[in-house]
């Protein structure tokens, strides 16, 4: 075979990532049945997982024949994300011979091994080994190969080189920094004069009070950026390690979602009337404009490539370029104005019209209000300089429309779950008020009614735990964002978005942490509703309880499907209990994408289900859920009650699992689960996990779990006994699974809970 030159220093032998030429059939890949080894095709890599360590040897080896030219290459490339602690063994055969490499143990982010070839020019074959962590034996892992390639170092070193051409002078794109700004934003879209001069007198209030305001932190987050040094071939997708390459990783031009890097310098120097973040603005703005291509990496431009990630990173570029020009846009000369204008409409329209011409799911689910901030800030600013993009405003205002009338359900719910409903309220409500602003409209009069259905989504997914805005179910986290929260809340100022606005603002001493947020603020009423008793969505599938037990709220939602959604966990027949301002059972959402472990938080032994055990192969239902799965129950301010057929995804591992939620009394819950096992799944047990992260404690014939306001006393169905996991979350956190071993195939388990609340003077627990 002949590589695949991707640049003038390297070239790809097998680009796993792309589905239609994957060689990942070319492989002889080892058996692994003994420890439930699976190796597929996935999203954009070749993933492989086991189940448990191997009792000898390799959890994973993998041979390939290239029969492929090497000597314009000093080294093999080989992209792994590893589990963590596990060790990559690399073997080349070649016409010199053999070349070994062996790593060090996997970190957090997947590495280039590199290695070196010793001057042949005929490679034959290449073998990946993969040694499984030194861990318990019965430790899951996951990972995937991204590619194997070829690289020759000094002419990388060359061509990185050629990239070090750019200074602070930005000649003759930008003003120099001797000029003087009037420290006004050009176009107006975000904030305009009035707004900016009152946000100053916020700011200086601010200062008074508290010593400094966000918009210290804001100018203190950029302020040591040099975006000469961050000019790339590809522009990073936020901090995801997913695309780009390991010599890119920490290299965040673009920032997160709506709160760029270039945005942040502006208003911050906007506020502070501080020239240089405002010209830093600007700079950041002519690096992104220089990179040579808006998108994830090489992946996406492999020559006669198939694979494409949508167009996220575009969107990205065209939102903190566009902004830049409006509020910093006094620092761009006539020829900078028209480099940035230029890659805006080639670069990054032009995708954006291609995924929104090629792509029609993309309006069924958070994708195409995703890429509506970006989409619409360029056309809203562009517009003034080209009358003709004027139509393609109006177009995109229309999509915006037509995806939330698609993607957000008849009874307000959100399939995706909390985190990617602020595609709702923060990048919706973004483009809306920009196309409200470039119109003379206001935010108010152009919100769809499709959006003002949620007000039941958000009190279903408010958190009464005192650290979380939500409850994160689905690939969630547990905060919403200011933005998302002030939309919601100036849109349904009678719905519980008010709470969760109120609670995240305090956060940062009161103050909004973005200008669309600080803005809608004065419309969002002060007094916050109290949680709703009883809460069943009947498309979405999800119903919560939540009633008083003395000076606390207890909260409990139950985890339904409407079929097919997406961003969703093996979790149908999951739920949560919260109790005292602290989460009792926990979902743990989800995690960075680009660590395995977001894949495995997705699996049903990391929430509180019941769980065929004893097969090889890890035991699972189908996810996508194909079918509604979806409770029955009521409830009021006392009791609560519901079932659920959970059976269907079960096909081959259950003949039928019902479950049953009993509280006639917020301190009481009783689950009952009734369960026959399929005999052709070779499971010989279950187990009832429960998940929490506080303190688990087992006393005599009760399991315990302690909270700082109150305490839950669990009594474990008879005849099971209990197991205590610790399994790892990121950043060193844990999650500990509570396991009620049940060693029947068929039968009723009762699980009964008390909960039993401590003296609290602080009043915790108000939600």
């Amino acid at each position: 075979m002949q590589p695949t030159p991707i640049n003038a220093a390297e070239a790809i032998l097998d680009p796993l990532w792309d589905a239609r030429l994957s060689g990942l059939k070319h492989w002889a890949i080892d058996p692994g049945d003994a420890h439930g080894l699976v190796v597929s095709q996935n999203w954009c890599w070749a993933a492989f997982e086991w189940t448990r360590r191997p009792a000898s040897g390799p959890a994973l080896r993998m041979t390939r024949r290239f029969d492929a030219p090497c000597e314009e290459y000093d080294r093999l490339l080989v992209s792994i994300m590893a589990p963590p602690g596990s060790v990559c063994r690399i073997t080349v055969t070649h016409d010199k011979g053999d070349s070994h490499y062996t790593s060090e143990p996997a970190g957090q982010y997947k590495r280039e091994h590199a290695v070196v070839l010793g001057g042949a020019k005929k490679l034959d074959t290449v073998t990946i080994e993969l040694d499984a962590a030194d861990s318990p034996e019965n430790s899951p892992a996951a990972g995937w190969i991204n590619w194997v390639g070829l690289r020759d170092t000094p002419t990388l070193k060359r061509l990185q080189h050629q990239r070090q051409r750019f200074d602070e002078a930005w000649e003759p794109y930008l003003l120099p920094e001797s000029h003087e700004p009037s420290f006004e934003p050009k176009v107006g879209l975000l904030i305009n004069k009035e707004e900016l001069a009152d946000l100053r007198r916020r700011h200086e209030q601010a200062v008074r009070e508290h010593g400094r305001s966000p918009i210290d932190d804001l100018a203190d987050m950029v302020r040591h950026l040099t975006p000469e040094t961050m000019v790339r071939d590809f522009v990073n997708f936020w901090g995801d390690t997913r695309y780009c390459r390991e010599r890119d990783h920490g290299n965040v031009l673009v920032g997160t979602a709506l709160t760029g890097h270039a945005t942040n310098a502006a208003i911050a120097g906007l506020v502070l009337r501080d020239k240089h973040l405002l010209r830093l603005s600007a700079r950041l703005a002519m690096a992104i404009t220089l990179c040579d291509r808006w998108d994830d990496g090489m992946i996406c431009a492999l020559p006669g490539g198939t694979f494409d990630h949508r167009c996220f990173v575009q969107s990205l570029c065209l939102h903190e370029t566009a902004m830049t020009l409006d509020l910093a846009g006094e620092w761009f000369t006539d020829t900078g104005r028209l480099a940035v204008m230029r890659r805006m409409a080639l670069e990054g329209l032009a995708a954006v019209h291609f995924n929104t011409w090629a792509y029609e799911y993309i309006f069924h689910c958070n994708q195409m209000a995703w890429f509506s901030p970006g989409r619409m800030a360029a056309c809203a600013v562009l517009e003034k300089t080209w009358p003709r993009v004027k139509p393609y405003t109006d177009i995109a205002m229309s999509d915006l429309i037509e995806t939330l009338g698609l993607s957000v359900l008849s009874d307000g719910g959100y399939v995706e779950g909390p985190t990617y409903f602020t595609c709702v309220g923060s990048m919706a409500g973004r483009a809306l008020d920009l196309f409200a602003r470039a119109r003379g409209s206001t935010l108010a009069q152009v919100m769809p009614e499709t959006v003002k259905r949620s007000a039941d989504f958000g009190a279903a997914v408010r958190s009464t735990d005192d650290t979380q805005d939500v409850i994160p179910i689905c690939d969630a986290g547990k905060l919403m964002g200011d933005e998302t929260l002030a939309v919601m809340a100036s849109s349904l100022p009678k719905s519980e978005w008010v709470a969760m606005f109120h609670k995240s603002i305090a956060r940062n001493r009161g103050f909004p942490a973005n200008l669309l947020a600080w803005r809608l603020r004065p419309t969002i009423p002060a007094e916050s509703p109290a949680p709703k008793p009883f809460i069943f969505m009947p498309e979405m599938g999800l119903m919560t309880s939540t009633r008083r037990l003395g000076e606390h709220w207890t909260k409990i939602l139950l985890m339904g499907n409407k079929a097919g959604a997406g961003h969703t966990h093996e979790d149908k027949g999951s739920f949560v209990l919260e109790f005292a301002g602290e989460t009792f059972a926990c979902d743990p959402g989800t995690c960075d994408y680009g660590n395995p472990l977001a894949g495995q938080l997705h699996n049903a032994d990391r929430h509180s289900m019941l769980v065929p055990t004893g097969t090889i192969a890890r035991p699972h239902p189908a996810c996508p859920l194909p079918v509604d799965v979806k409770p029955k129950g009521k409830g009021d301010a006392t009791a609560f009650h519901a079932t659920l057929d959970a059976t269907p995804g079960w096909e081959g591992y259950y003949r039928r699992w019902t479950r049953a939620w009993d509280s006639p009394t917020p301190d009481v819950l009783t689950i009952t689960d009734d369960y026959e096992l399929d005999p052709s799944c070779k499971a010989n047990s279950v187990e009832f996990y429960w998940q929490t992260m506080l303190p688990v404690a087992v006393r005599g014939s009760e399991v315990v779990i302690t909270g700082k306001g109150g305490e839950a006393i669990i009594t474990p169905p008879q005849g099971s006994t209990v197991r205590v996991d610790e399994l790892p979350l990121l950043g060193g956190a844990k999650q500990y699974r509570v396991a009620f071993v049940r060693k029947k195939p068929a039968g009723r388990i009762v699980t009964q809970v008390r909960l039993r609340p401590t003296p609290s003077p602080s009043g915790r627990g108000q939600g």
